[in-house]
């Protein structure tokens, strides 16, 4: 799309699952040419996981979490286990900025996508790899990993988990689209280097170091005090009340943060100044810290006669950090992100309509990022091999039968 700010750079993407394609997601977003490098020889799993099918109905372009990682980009078939479908490769990363893998590194190396077999292909390309931790350094470097194992590795699931409880898993795969979006950064970084000084780079990314610089608290306090922060669960080591609270409803809670005398007077106030409060055990931030379980108590007691949405908008009026906790049907109809244009309708040909989620930021200058339909599996082999590599229609069609596009 013209006037973005990416336009003009190809990427060639040989990752699958989440981490890579999200990164790349972001750069198509931004404007750059993206051509998804995958195969029926291993389907990407995001084209056939759950929750996948519209209707029910199998089918490799009906995956809504993969039209949710794929929209703008386009998709070509190459087996890499063949060596044409590697010489095909190298030629699309002679003509490209930028190539993603997400593979641990026995793959990588198997697959001919290492930095240095890239590099000698196209000497300035920037190469972006992601894994769990990092390709190089001693054992976990060749480790295969999922994002929830990241977590794990590095101690969040048991810095988040209850006191005398077991670790408790953040839900979903977030380390994955959080390490997708600071590779962004540093790939921007990279490009920028190279249009300084014509030389390319490898981003090597480890997603349990990702998690480790969103936790920092953690491992200074051990650094510097010798504390073992652990099971922390919602408590916070300096505010209270910090806490989540039950409020009217099935399963409805809300956020609650003070962080200040101004603001514990101010939900006072809102709970009419009960007597309780007024107790000399709340009367600092420092003894509302030592007795926070006991204001746990007492909160959860008012906010249970509340609505978990209006308690947080009166609260926020009054000066309180406060936030409901939403879940997924009410984060979908959120009238604010609906009017922010997070939201966006993807109209698909096999899916028919469906509701995805856009970028979360905004350029002043850019009206609308690019928000293409996802790609079919392939569906750009005759533009790509045939346009990009200048191959004729008999190659292409003699390739498909020998089943190297494929």
């Amino acid at each position: 799309m013209a006037g973005l700010p990416l336009e003009g750079i190809r990427v060639t993407d040989f990752s699958w699952i989440i981490n890579g394609p999200q990164t790349a997601l972001w750069l198509a977003a931004m404007g750059a040419e993206v051509i998804k490098v995958e195969s029926q020889v291993y389907l990407d799993y995001m084209r056939i996981g759950p929750p996948a099918m519209a209707d029910g109905i199998p089918g490799p372009n009906r995956s809504g979490i993969f039209h949710n990682l794929s929209y703008g980009k386009k998709s070509v078939t190459l087996n890499l286990a063949t060596a044409k479908g590697r010489e095909l490769a190298y030629e699309m990363v002679k003509r490209s900025d930028f190539a993603i893998e997400c593979f641990a590194a026995p793959h990588t190396r198997k697959l001919g996508l290492t930095y240095e077999q890239l590099k000698a292909v196209k000497p300035d390309i920037i190469v972006i790899s992601i894994s769990l931790l990092g390709k190089t350094g001693l054992e976990p470097s060749q480790w295969v990993g999922w994002g929830p194992m990241a977590a794990s590795y590095v101690g969040m699931f048991d810095a988040q988990a209850y006191p005398g409880g077991p670790p408790r898993q953040t839900g979903g795969t977030w380390p994955d689209y959080a390490i997708a979006t600071a590779v962004v950064f540093h790939a921007l970084a990279a490009l920028r280097h190279r249009d300084r000084t014509g030389k390319g780079q490898w981003i090597d990314a480890s997603m349990g170091e990702t998690v480790i610089g969103e936790m920092p608290e953690w491992f200074m306090d051990y650094f510097m005090n010798g504390r073992d922060r652990r099971q922390m669960a919602n408590r916070d080591d300096r505010m209270a009340p910090h806490n989540t609270y039950r409020c009217k409803g099935d399963d409805k809670w809300i956020a609650i943060a003070v962080g200040s005398d101004q603001e514990w007077d101010a939900l006072c106030r809102e709970m009419g100044s009960p007597e309780w409060t007024k107790h000399p055990a709340f009367g600092s931030q420092v003894e509302r810290w030592k007795n926070s379980a006991e204001i746990d108590r007492r909160l959860g007691e008012w906010t249970r006669e509340h609505d978990h949405i209006e308690l947080a908008r009166r609260l926020q009026e009054a000066g309180v950090p406060a936030g409901p906790v939403l879940d997924s049907v009410e984060v979908h109809h959120d009238p604010h992100l609906w009017q922010w244009g997070y939201w966006w309708r993807l109209r698909h040909h096999e899916a028919g309509e469906r509701i995805l989620p856009g970028l979360p930021v905004k350029f002043g200058g850019v009206p609308e990022f690019n928000y293409a339909p996802p790609p079919d599996l392939g569906q750009h082999n005759r533009e790509v091999f045939g346009g990009l590599l200048g191959l004729s229609d008999r190659e292409i069609a003699k390739l498909m039968d020998e089943k190297v596009i494929y």
